[in-house]
């Protein structure tokens, strides 16, 4: 399944470090865009930077990697990836220092 991203916000952890919570949904229509399609394309290097991870119903988890763009219409660009599932759904980053 398709998990387009709706948003994301980065923090600080206690340690100094720099993580990053996106969240995702199945519909299109709901993600965030960009303008231009470099624009979209600079989100997804930032994001597949980060090695986003989903918690999965057994208790592992599901590192979303390889981010691609969608022209969901003229002048809107979209973020992606491929998810194992998504309804409304968030996602953490692993620690970057």
């Amino acid at each position: 399944m398709l998990g387009y991203v709706i948003g994301w916000r980065e923090r600080e952890t206690p340690e100094g470090r720099t993580k990053v919570d996106v969240w995702f949904d199945h519909r299109p229509e709901k993600a965030v865009c960009g303008k231009t399609r470099k624009q979209a394309e600079d989100d997804c290097a930032l994001l597949d930077c980060y090695r986003v991870k989903i918690p999965l119903s057994e208790g592992s988890e599901h590192v979303c990697g390889s981010f691609k763009v969608e022209e969901r219409s003229p002048e809107e660009f979209v973020v992606f990836c491929e998810v194992p599932f998504v309804l409304r759904t968030g996602g953490e980053s692993a620690n970057k220092s």
